[in-house]
């Protein structure tokens, strides 16, 4: 599930590392609650996480832990169990963004470079 994690979040546009944190100018640090493999997303939960440091820098990297990879939402919400926080931040990729002509924009609403790391 881990090499499914990382082909699918490299696809959705995350630059994948092992093992160590990138050092990155500006960037901010996230740790993720859980990640999922069908996706190559990556779960920010508000009760473990400031929202704004997710979204406000340019340059988002996320920390994951191997034993939080899930197969995808229905684990997913297995794990959460009844008692959600007030947010559930489901990531995959930079920000996007089009305008009525189709004009993709990226890190509009959100960091317009996002990296990920897989650690044990």
């Amino acid at each position: 599930m881990i090499e499914e994690f990382a082909e699918r979040a490299a696809q959705a546009g995350f630059t994948v590392h092992r093992d160590e944190i990138p050092e990155l100018e500006g960037a901010e640090i996230s740790y993720a609650a859980y990640a999922l493999a069908d996706t190559g997303s990556v779960v920010l939960l508000s009760s473990d996480e400031p929202r704004s440091r997710s979204l406000l820098a340019w340059t988002h990297v996320t920390v994951v832990r191997e034993e939080t990879i899930v197969a995808g939402l229905e684990e997913l919400f297995e794990r959460l169990g009844p008692d959600l926080p007030s947010s559930v931040a489901i990531v995959t990729g930079p920000s996007r963004s089009a305008d009525i002509e189709q004009k993709l924009a990226v890190g509009v609403h959100g960091p317009g470079e996002v990296h990920v790391v897989i650690v044990a």
